[in-house]
């Protein structure tokens, strides 16, 4: 087989990793700033407010993204952009009218005056933002989606500093410095990457927002079960045990960000790839394949990460959150079925078949409430780590079996099993002091002599 495929997929990874681990990196060495001024209760509101626009983003706009990617792939001239990009400026524009009417709720539980502006601004700059980009990406122009990201998280931690650090602005400092930094980001988007030249409004036609929408629609639900399994458990938690818990949780979470990052790029690029090759012959041998490089990095990093991982999380943290280690390797394994959660839902964009994303997302969302719901008021936050971790667990088997009609992959389950054991082992082990530590070592060492092999033919593709 031609290596082509794996060419174009390790490229486009390879430029969103320089965007990615830029800006994410700094995002991250800028949690011991944070966690050092703002107080737990503080975090727990800004990890609130951040979950609640990622909840309604999608539910309001109809997740629009999701068409304007794929249609985008799909078409050549610049009418049919103008009329895909305009028509997602609408519908953006009209989930925001939609939000506006529910400020007297807002109001109600006590989001007003400065706190309610900018949480409507941030709302209004992440749509125009996340169609943008979402644009740029489909283009293909992936070196100034990269710039991008790495300006957008430049200027929250240089803009971070000042008005949470220097001038303690606390939680409206840290939302204006996200307003101002995704704002930037966009203006960057817009000016160098000529986008001004898809607005047209004489583009605009109903049917095509209908074209639209028919696309994006199932994949709303979807999208809330995704929100629940990654980010229900922070309301949870505030209403059986308070702001701070929801604060120790969240902080908890930017640990398996160093992994899920990892994921975050490949995603990406994955999406761009997956769909390139979905009509070739050799598609079960190249997803096979990528599936196989997917899993072992992984894997790899996993038990790699959790060798430092408790010492890491106390270094990196303010002494009021320096016990989020604990709850944070059931979110490492979390992040690891949901990366084949992901893997395999690119099977419904490839084929325009959205609906099977929201059964199989249902499923995991379910299983992730009815564990909250039984678990937090028995052991606090770990039942929300644990949950993350089985829901997602549970989703990636059932897309795994429905993208079946779909596409197939060649899995050696014996093999995957002892991969995925060595794993569960190495994060338990993280509870057992320095004996634990032997054992991830052991852990380490028995799945390289696993898959050597496997990791040098990875490094060679």
């Amino acid at each position: 087989m031609s290596s082509s495929p794996y060419r174009s997929l390790g490229k486009n990874t390879a430029i969103f990793a320089i965007g990615t681990f830029g800006s994410k990196a700094i995002s991250f060495f800028m949690l011991p700033v944070f966690t050092r001024v703002l107080t737990q209760a503080d975090y727990g509101k800004i990890d609130i407010i951040t979950t609640s626009i990622s909840l309604l983003l999608p539910l309001l706009t109809l997740n629009i993204v999701e068409a304007v990617f794929r249609f985008t792939l799909d078409k050549g001239s610049l009418e049919e952009k103008q009329a895909i990009f305009t028509s997602a400026l609408t519908v953006g524009t009209a989930g925001f009218l939609c939000l506006l009417c529910f400020i007297p709720v807002f109001i109600h539980f006590g989001v007003s005056g400065q706190l309610l502006v900018a949480f409507l601004a941030l709302f209004l700059i992440d749509i125009i933002h996340g169609i943008t980009k979402v644009l740029i990406r489909a283009e293909q122009r992936l070196r100034l989606f990269a710039v991008s990201d790495i300006i957008h998280t430049a200027v929250f931690a240089s803009t971070g500093i000042v008005l949470v650090a220097v001038l303690k602005m606390g939680v409206i400092g840290y939302l204006s410095s996200q307003i101002i930094a995704v704002t930037i980001s966009t203006a960057v988007l817009f000016l160098f990457g000529s986008v001004g030249k898809y607005i047209a409004p004489s583009a605009f036609k109903v049917a095509q927002i209908k074209v639209m929408i028919k696309y994006s629609l199932p994949l709303v639900p979807n999208a809330l079960a995704w929100w629940i399994m990654s980010a229900s458990d922070r309301y949870m938690l505030a209403f059986f045990l308070g702001f701070s818990s929801t604060g120790i949780y969240a902080v908890a979470h930017k640990f398996p960000m160093l992994l899920s990052v990892l994921n975050g790029v490949f995603y990406q690029a994955w999406q761009i790839s997956s769909i390139d090759q979905f009509n070739s012959p050799d598609r079960k041998q190249f997803y096979s394949n990528v599936f196989r490089a997917l899993s072992t990095l992984m894997f790899l990093g996993t038990i790699a990460f959790s060798l430092a991982l408790r010492p890491f999380v106390i270094l990196m943290t303010g002494e009021g959150f320096q016990e989020a280690w604990r709850f944070v390797p059931f979110l490492i394994l979390g992040t690891v079925f949901h990366s084949f959660s992901q893997f395999f839902g690119v099977g419904y964009l490839a084929a325009k078949k959205t609906g099977g994303a929201f059964r199989t997302s249902g499923i995991g969302a379910a299983a992730n409430i009815g564990t909250n719901l039984l678990l937090i008021p028995l052991i606090g936050i770990q039942a929300a780590s644990i949950s993350t971790a089985m829901a997602f667990f549970i989703m990636w088997i059932a897309r795994l079996i429905e993208t079946r009609k779909y596409f197939s992959i060649s899995i050696n389950w014996v093999r995957l099993s002892i991969e995925i054991s060595l794993v569960i082992v190495s994060l338990i082990m993280v509870y057992f002091g320095s004996i634990g530590t032997l054992i991830q070592i052991v852990c380490l060492i028995a799945f390289i002599t696993l898959e050597g092999r496997s990791i040098e033919a990875v490094l060679k593709k």
